[in-house]
């Protein structure tokens, strides 16, 4: 299987970020991963950054202050067009709630829900349904 040449994390839990990175490293699931800790952050790196520097997948948290993933995708939905490749954008929550699940179908954006943590068994999942 293919490996994933850039990840972005976007979760205000630093070591949720930690775990996340370490995992995605050692599944092979990817060898370049970042991480911010807020939704403002990781737009404006997404502003900035150069066609080669946009990741080819970013995980999203739900909850997180001054900016929710909601209002994240809000705003990357204006952005993802400007972008010169797909980027697959998965939520990555602890959040079961059914309403939380269905409305993250309503982004066409996102790729898909995954309930935290995000182990090596998530990532092959992953990697099998979306970048088979």
């Amino acid at each position: 299987m293919s490996v994933v040449n850039r990840v972005m994390i976007i979760d205000d839990d630093e070591i949720n970020n930690f775990i996340c990175v370490k995992n995605l490293k050692d599944s092979g699931f990817s060898d370049e991963a970042s991480f911010c800790l807020r939704g403002k952050d990781g737009l404006e790196e997404l502003k900035n950054a150069s066609p080669d520097e946009i990741p080819d997948v970013i995980f999203l948290d739900i909850n997180m202050p001054l900016m929710n993933a909601w209002e994240f995708l809000e705003e990357y939905n204006k952005l993802a067009s400007s972008f010169e490749k797909e980027v697959k954008l998965f939520i990555l929550s602890s959040s079961v709630y059914k309403r939380d699940i269905a409305k993250s179908s309503e982004y066409a954006n996102v790729t898909d829900y995954i309930i935290k943590p995000l182990n090596k068994a998530t990532l092959d999942k992953v990697r099998a349904t979306h970048f088979a």
